[in-house]
C-alpha cells in the first residue's frame, strides 16, 4: 500500500511540474510610446479703458421696437426711423490683454442688463465685436480691441438714464 501512495505522489508531482514549466516561459511584453505635449503659457492680464456711450437718445411717440446700434469703430446707427432723435459724443470701451506672444485668444461677450436710474427698469445690451485676438507680443503692450453695442427700445421703454457694464471675457483657445 505504501509503494501505491508513492506512485500516485509521483503521477500527481508529474503535472504540477509541467505547469511550473509553462509559467516560467510567459510571451515577452509589448512596448508602444504615444506623443506627449504640454503648451506652457502666460496668465492673462486683460484691462479695459473707456465706457460704452450711446450718447442721447430722442424717443418721438416710438410705434414699434427700433435697434440702436454702436460699433466698435464708435459709428451709431440711430434706429432707421424718424421715430428716434440721437445726438451728443458717443464712445466705446478700448481692452487692452497681454499674454504669451502669437496665441490666439477668444473673446466672449455676454448680454447684460442696463437698469434704469429712475426707475429700476431693464434695457438688454448686446456687445458687438470680433470674436477673437491674436497676440503680436508677449506681456507689455499687449493687444487692444473695442466693444461696441446695442439697445432695443420699445413703445414701453421709459425714460430716464440706464446704466450697467459690459461682459467680456478672453481665454486662450
Amino acid at each position: 500500500m505504501l509503494g501505491g501512495l508513492a506512485r500516485m505522489a509521483a503521477s500527481l508531482a508529474a503535472p504540477v511540474v509541467a505547469l511550473a514549466g509553462l509559467c516560467a516561459s510567459a510571451a515577452p511584453a509589448a512596448t508602444v510610446t504615444a506623443q506627449v505635449n504640454a503648451n506652457i503659457v502666460k496668465p492673462l492680464a486683460f484691462t479695459a479703458t473707456g465706457s460704452l456711450n450711446f450718447g442721447t437718445i430722442v424717443v418721438n411717440n416710438l410705434t414699434a421696437s427700433r435697434t440702436i446700434t454702436l460699433s466698435p469703430a464708435n459709428v451709431l446707427t440711430c434706429g432707421g426711423s424718424a421715430e428716434l432723435v440721437c445726438s451728443g459724443p458717443t464712445s466705446v470701451p478700448t481692452f487692452n490683454v497681454q499674454g504669451t506672444n502669437k496665441s490666439v485668444l477668444n473673446i466672449f461677450k455676454n448680454v447684460s442688463q442696463l437698469t434704469n436710474t429712475s426707475n429700476g427698469s431693464k434695457l438688454a445690451l448686446t456687445p458687438i465685436g470680433q470674436n477673437s485676438v491674436t497676440l503680436t507680443n508677449s506681456g507689455a503692450p499687449g493687444s487692444d480691441f473695442a466693444i461696441g453695442g446695442s439697445i432695443t427700445l420699445t413703445p414701453t421703454t421709459t425714460a430716464g438714464t440706464y446704466s450697467g457694464v459690459v461682459d467680456v471675457t478672453v481665454e486662450y483657445q
